[in-house]
């Protein structure tokens, strides 16, 4: 009997490693997203792997959603949450 050729294995994709500051409450809604992203999976799922699929649906919607986004930058700042550095303008 012939053997059958497996298929390819996937590539994984290269990640890169990035920490992010989130208050409690951000936090608790990440703790939960993940949560109901496992629920729903029947798997394990993390924090990193909701991030990802967060930051794609937001790229996948386009510039709307960049714009709400960018809204919510600009709401925490006002707001006094204030990291990094204004630009200079040359």
């Amino acid at each position: 009997m012939a053997r059958t050729k497996k298929p390819p294995p996937h590539e994984k994709p290269q990640f890169s490693i990035h920490s992010v500051t989130l208050s409690a409450e951000e936090s608790a809604i990440l703790q939960r997203l993940s949560q109901e992203a496992s629920d729903f999976l029947g798997r394990s799922i993390s924090s990193s792997a909701v991030i990802r699929a967060l930051l794609r649906q937001v790229e996948k919607q386009g510039p709307s959603a960049a714009d709400d986004l960018c809204f919510e930058v600009e709401r925490e700042l006002k707001a006094g949450v204030l990291w990094g550095k204004k630009k200079e303008r040359a």
